[in-house]
């Protein structure tokens, strides 16, 4: 699946995330991952894409 072709599930994506944020949770890959469905590898990849990840 190359998730570059599909704005459906950029979209799906980025729903969960703003519900997530708008309800005060933590932003995670794999809640993200479980509540779209969606595996984790290309919620990975959104993230990545977008620099959502934070390192320690």
């Amino acid at each position: 699946m190359n998730i570059n072709e599909s704005n459906e599930i950029y979209g799906r994506i980025t729903r969960v995330i703003n519900e997530l944020k708008m309800s005060r949770q933590s932003v995670t890959i794999f809640k993200v991952s479980e509540l779209t469905g969606l595996e984790p590898f290309v919620v990975f990849q959104y993230f990545y894409e977008k620099g959502l990840l934070r390192g320690k």
